[in-house]
């Protein structure tokens, strides 16, 4: 079996225009065969796996067992996690100054002796550590490799299919109407957001507790993200954004549009994404009825739009009851699956079809938010789609007569 790591330029930014000089790395597994059957992207949740050695089990296991080519991509953003594998680079945590200030003054007033030399940040933070009997909490921004920012989907989504049209030019042999998509939590809701941009591309997709729209507490700044406990110390985390949510007209203004093409399943969008569908995505997924991160409810909602446009959905529901200690490991959000036991599960509940890509086709999508129009162009020889945002033209849009605001 092969391993192979590539790195190619990523999707460009459309939307905020901002620098991606960064490059995206990939590892593939090729199994020892002439042509595989297939491709399959393992997608890890937010932040990427805990340890790359578990991510290299389950790219072999999966590529020996099923004859696929399996392939990790460290798409924009996706390493932003500091206790996670360092396989795709290392994260580093920025302190608020603001909350060290405050610590300290929480170590005096509860009795702390400052019988040290305070004449930086780092000193403040060694000071604090001595003394286990405090907890204090500080506020943390997370800074990926390369000086990348949270998206939230678009370009990480945009970046595996790039991947995938790098290792088509690369000659990798492998039937590229069966590429596969499988994922946990944000993993899951990548998978599903690279079927959105390209409909005609995956053949299945294979999620658990994926959500289906933007978590705001992830692009809000305000330290929300996520909790990381170091000794005495817990820091407050959001990663590093370039969104705002306070000055509407902004480029960098997180509005209702921004939103709508980060939800996999708002309707007016699954409509563009049906019609231009001629391969039929298989949906095979697993969620928690107790899930406090990924609501049940929208994932049912989920199930009940795609199979109401024509998709081939399988939505399995467990509970406290169905907690088996082998595949299912507890009830909350991503149930402790180990991903390649969840392949195992669902890959032979789906077939093989004959079909063209999106690049072969030559796909365009338009998805119309409220005020932002956004395009889609996939063409031959190029690895990354056409992609633009723009402002919908007023002009264009019909105003209802007198006669009809009184019907």
């Amino acid at each position: 079996m092969a391993s192979t790591v590539y790195e190619f330029a990523g999707q460009p930014d459309f939307e905020l225009n901002s620098d991606r000089s960064h490059p995206v790395s990939m590892i593939v597994e090729t199994p020892d065969t002439e042509m595989a059957d297939g491709l399959v992207f393992v997608i890890p949740g937010m932040g990427g796996e805990k340890d790359k050695h578990y991510s290299e089990m389950i790219r072999r296991y999966i590529a020996s067992k099923h004859n696929l080519v399996v392939v990790s991509v460290d798409a924009h953003c996706s390493t932003c996690r500091p206790n996670c594998s360092t396989e795709f680079g290392e994260v580093t945590i920025d302190i608020e100054p603001t909350s060290i200030v405050h610590a300290l003054g929480h170590y005096v007033s509860q009795g702390g002796v400052v019988d040290v030399p305070l004449q930086n940040h780092n000193d403040v933070i060694a000071l604090l550590k001595r003394d286990l009997s405090m907890t204090f909490k500080l506020k943390a921004t997370l800074e990926p490799p390369g000086g990348q920012y949270q998206n939230f989907g678009v370009l990480a989504a945009l970046d595996h299919l790039a991947a995938l049209h790098f290792l088509i030019d690369k000659g990798h042999k492998f039937d590229t109407s069966n590429v596969i998509c499988i994922g946990s939590s944000h993993g899951g809701y990548i998978a599903h957001m690279m079927h959105k941009l390209a409909p005609n591309t995956i053949n299945g997709i294979i999620d658990a507790s994926a959500y289906t729209e933007t978590v705001p507490s992830f692009i809000d700044g305000k330290w929300t993200e996520f909790d990381l406990t170091d000794g005495n110390f817990t820091y407050e985390c959001s990663t590093t954004q370039k969104w705002q949510f306070v000055q509407p007209g902004e480029p960098t203004f997180f509005g209702p549009d921004r939103a709508l093409i980060r939800d996999t399943v708002y309707d007016d969008h699954l409509a563009v994404i049906a019609d231009a569908s001629s391969q039929t995505c298989q949906f095979r997924m697993i969620h928690s009825t107790v899930d406090r991160v990924s609501s049940p409810y929208l994932k049912a909602r989920q199930r009940d739009l795609l199979k109401a446009r024509g998709f081939d959905v399988r939505l399995d529901v467990i509970g406290e009851a169905d907690v088996d200690g082998k595949l299912i490991k507890s009830a909350d959000h991503g149930m402790g699956i180990a991903l390649n036991l969840l392949f195992d599960r669902y890959y032979p509940t789906m077939s093989r079809k004959v079909s063209k890509n999106d690049r072969e086709r030559g796909t365009e999508l338009i998805f119309q938010g409220p005020k932002l129009s956004y395009a889609l162009t996939y063409r031959q020889g190029q690895i990354h789609a056409d992609a633009t945002c723009s402002e919908i033209d007023i002009s264009e849009i019909e105003t209802p007569t007198t006669s009809q605001i009184a019907s």
